[in-house]
């Protein structure tokens, strides 16, 4: 008796002289092709989630630059305020409103003590900004000296 292994993986081919032969039969198994799939599927979720992450990253950077051009801004009148000689010291709060986003803000102008020759031409300004982003408070704070008034 003649023990054949492997004869599910054979199939008899004929040959030019017309013997047949053993050939294997050429495709996967339905394992390799699971296990193949589960590698794709977990290579596939790692990509979905890191994209997920760069979206996130893509959104915080864009409310941090809103929020600089915002102080920008303010700045800016504050400096022209100054130069007219129509700003106080003083602290100011309010909300600015953009597009996709509100930011809570609080100016200070703060008159500045030391040294005296500084102090006889500049005010300290702070601006902090403050909003929301994905239920996790975010601020910036900036300062700057700004004239008292130009002469």
């Amino acid at each position: 008796m003649m023990l054949l292994t492997g004869a599910s993986k054979m199939k008899r081919w004929p040959t030019a002289s017309g013997a047949f032969r053993a050939l294997p039969l050429a495709g996967f198994t339905l394992v390799e092709i699971m296990i193949s799939v589960l590698i794709l599927g977990i290579g596939l979720t790692i990509v979905a989630n890191s994209y997920i992450v760069a979206l996130k990253g893509i959104n915080s950077t864009a409310n941090i630059i809103g929020a600089l051009n915002l102080a920008r801004e303010k700045f800016e009148v504050l400096e022209t305020s100054s130069l007219a000689g129509s700003i106080s010291v003083s602290d100011t709060s309010g909300v600015l409103k953009t597009f996709t986003r509100n930011y809570d803000y609080k100016q200070e102008v703060i008159e500045i003590a030391q040294p005296e020759n500084l102090a006889k031409y500049f005010n300290q300004v702070c601006l902090n900004l403050s909003w929301q982003e994905q239920n996790v408070a975010k601020n910036i704070t900036l300062s700057t000296y700004l004239l008292k008034q130009k002469q």
